[in-house]
């Protein structure tokens, strides 16, 4: 071999390094640019989530009894529920009213569980609730308006 075909050789293993060179820095870049930077929020997403059920009610700071009455309160209001849904005899309306009227006792009786302070905290905790659920629906409303093609 001469030196002329060495060089070749030398000069294609270079070019051919550089450009996998070049690749793997624009993926690791790609990489980068997509995820997002430490400490930082989605703008995206300027609601915050409210808190479940669950995060509400260890807000209330219950006591064990409270616990166990809650839970036995639960467990037969779900069963009342099922067997609301289950009578056949029942038209569509009817269930719908008895699973209100069931919800109302159920909210009564919760509340009667509750100590005058918990239940204060409560009714806060579900006005809010509430509220942040009406502005999210009047935002989804406002969003889908101004979605729709102005003809």
């Amino acid at each position: 071999m001469d030196n002329r075909s060495i060089q070749k050789i030398a000069m294609k293993k270079i070019l051919i390094v550089l450009f996998l060179l070049s690749v793997t820095a624009a993926s690791f870049a790609q990489i980068q640019r997509d995820a997002p930077l430490p400490g930082a929020t989605d703008s995206t997403d300027q609601t915050t989530k409210p808190p479940s059920l669950r995060q509400q009610l260890q807000a209330l700071h219950l006591t064990k009894d409270q616990k166990i009455q809650l839970r036995a309160l639960r467990q037969n209001a779900k069963a009342n529920k099922e067997t609301i849904m289950a009578d056949d005899s029942l038209t569509q309306d009817q269930k719908l009213t008895q699973l209100k009227a069931l919800r109302k006792q159920t909210a009564a009786s919760f509340n009667t569980i509750l100590t005058p302070d918990q239940s204060a905290q409560w009714q806060a905790m579900r006005a809010e609730a509430k509220k942040n659920k009406n502005n999210q629906d009047t935002q989804a409303m406002e969003e889908e308006i101004m979605s729709l093609p102005a003809n």
